[in-house]
């Protein structure tokens, strides 16, 4: 007896020993499971991607249920695909909110739920249209999922619009604004009455912007679509905008950049340039179906503190000698005429009201952002290739946003109260601000001699596709505070020159220039550093200047946007739009 109690004792005390010293395993952790989102609002008939992340298991296969059985029923709740796809059912169901479920196939007894409320669904028809100046159309809204099928109609949010984007009456009939608002599109909105948070859009391009692309008749008025016919590859052809015009010495020459003239610098004299541009011949990329209007004949070359620009002595006949620009002139019929720029210059100056006329976005309205900027500006020097250069320019001109796109550059940028060259537009960045070389900087690129290169144009008038007025003259009249802000504006210069070089020299800064700032009456230094990469500190005042810090993509020359290039037409090869040049 006494030997089996030492032997119970034993065992005892050896489980006791195992369990001290970490013996056996402990159990699993459970299964779990996330659904994301937790919650959604989805539209009769529409439909939104789930997903199920599921932990402590090498098996993450789930099966989805809708209020319970798998995959849904589409008639009532609503259906869902064993990928996670939600498809909300044509009517709104009772209640509202369904729950959808992922459960583990590992362990049925664990689950992720995310609860999807079914609303109304909005659409407006047509979906997107352009219209001229106070042009008008009729939308019509499509609610479904709900008996009450009445809205509220909005512009840019406003309900009913107002002056500056279109307005829009309560039975959708949209018109347009007398001028071209910046951006030229607006969003035309049917907001749901039984259900505010639903609507439906519309998108409203205002002005023809097709006008710039076209073929035009000789004598071609510039702001058009051209190039060099030799800015292509055995895959690829590159075009931008022919600008303006100027005259040396009673010669006329087409204005535009280096990039696009000149093929960034590589050109060899005369090298014949087309209109349209190679981009915009149908097929694409054919010189034998441009029209010759230009042979180059003489360009900057791409370096520091210079300018991206070039100049083409006109065929005779082939241009129009009194410097005409599309879309420069006064509004017949909704739609802008051409018209010369004004033959006198502009200095820029921040929230100077400004206009260009280009290739791809045709005639834009918007102002100068920011004066006297140091730019660092990425070059190709073939038409699609990689960067192969990057140029600082200095005292250059940066527009608002949406103000231009690829292909657009080597538009004149003028002033839109009286038509005066203020810059050459040649760079921007993926927010659609250009930059500009200041006009009268790349007329003194130009100079021969005593012979001077000056700007074909005529008296001062209002851009009217901007100002929405007749085309008088009407000399932009800065405001006491605007006043007082160009007084400060050399001080501030002065500074930012003395930091310039410190702040430039950090790779991560792009431009270093002077606007705004968020005292009224006061010039800051704005400083653009590239989006994504690390700077160093930059302090928030820079001797008593405040400093302003913006993060956005690299300015470019080339590469820009994905609008101003076409595969050329190879035989066994299908033509594709492609990335390329913002020329």
């Amino acid at each position: 007896m006494r030997r089996r109690s030492l032997l119970l004792a034993a065992t005892a005390l050896s489980a006791l020993v195992l369990a001290n010293c970490g013996g056996g395993s402990p159990p699993p952790p459970p299964v779990t499971i996330t659904v994301t989102p937790t919650s959604q609002r989805v539209p009769v008939g529409g439909t939104h991607a789930f997903s199920a992340t599921v932990t402590n298991t090498t098996n993450t296969t789930v099966t989805w249920k809708v209020n319970g059985v798998i995959g849904g029923n589409p008639a009532t709740t609503g259906s869902i695909s064993p990928t996670g796809l939600y498809t909300a059912p044509a009517n709104i169901p009772t209640p509202a909110i369904v729950t959808v479920t992922a459960v583990s196939q590992a362990d049925p007894t664990k689950s992720g739920s995310a609860s999807v409320t079914v609303t109304v669904a909005v659409s407006v028809t047509p979906s997107q249209t352009m219209l001229n100046l106070s042009a008008q159309q009729q939308f019509a809204a499509t609610v479904s999922g709900q008996s009450n099928t009445a809205v509220t109609w909005e512009v840019n949010g406003t309900p009913g619009g107002d002056s500056t984007v279109g307005t829009i009456d309560n039975t959708g009939l949209f018109t347009a604004p007398a001028a071209i608002p910046s951006p030229s599109q607006v969003i035309v909105s049917a907001v749901s009455t039984a259900d505010p948070t639903q609507s439906g859009n519309a998108a409203v391009t205002i002005g023809d912007v097709t006008i710039n692309q076209k073929i035009e008749a000789a004598p071609i008025a510039l702001g058009t679509s051209g190039g060099n016919e030799n800015d292509r590859t055995t895959k690829l052809c590159c075009s931008g905008t022919l600008g303006s015009l100027v005259v040396r010495a009673g010669t006329f020459y087409i204005l535009s950049n280096s990039h696009v003239l000149a093929r960034s610098g590589q050109a060899a004299l005369p090298e014949p340039i087309g209109q349209p541009g190679l981009v915009d011949t149908s097929p694409s990329c054919r010189a034998a179906l441009e029209m010759h209007v230009a042979d180059l004949s003489q360009f900057a070359p791409l370096q520091n503190n210079g300018v991206d620009a070039a100049i083409a002595q006109i065929v005779t006949g082939q241009v129009d000698t009194t410097g005409a620009i599309l879309q420069l002139g006064a509004v017949s019929g909704g739609v802008p005429q051409s018209a010369p720029p004004a033959n006198t210059v502009a200095a820029p100056t921040v929230n100077m009201p400004i206009a260009k006329s280009g290739r791809t976005t045709g005639l834009s309205c918007g102002t100068v952002q920011f004066t006297n900027v140091s730019v660092k500006v990425d070059y190709s020097t073939s038409c699609g290739g990689a960067t192969t250069t990057t140029v600082t320019y200095s005292n250059q001109v940066m527009t608002s946003a949406s103000f231009a796109d690829a292909g657009d550059s080597g538009s004149l940028i003028v002033d839109s109260t009286t038509a005066q060259p203020v810059a050459l537009l040649y760079a921007g960045d993926n927010t659609g601000a250009a930059v500009g070389n200041p006009i009268q900087q790349v007329l003194d690129a130009f100079k021969s001699g005593t012979n001077a290169a000056t700007i074909v144009g005529g008296p001062l008038h209002q851009v009217s596709g901007c100002t929405g007025m007749a085309a008088q003259p009407a000399p932009f009249a800065a405001t006491s505070e605007q006043q007082l802000f160009q007084a400060a504006v050399p001080a501030a210069i002065r500074v930012k020159e003395r930091h310039q070089a410190e702040l430039m020299s950090d790779a991560a800064v792009l431009a270093v220039g002077i606007g705004t700032s968020s005292t009224p009456g006061q010039p800051g230094i704005v400083i653009y550093v590239e989006r994504g990469k690390p700077h160093r500190a930059i302090p928030s005042a820079l001797e008593g200047i405040p400093t302003r810090i913006i993060a956005t993509g690299r300015f470019k020359a080339s590469d820009w946007n994905p609008n101003a290039a076409k595969q050329c037409l190879i035989p066994g090869k299908k033509p594709r739009a492609t990335i390329m040049p913002m020329k």
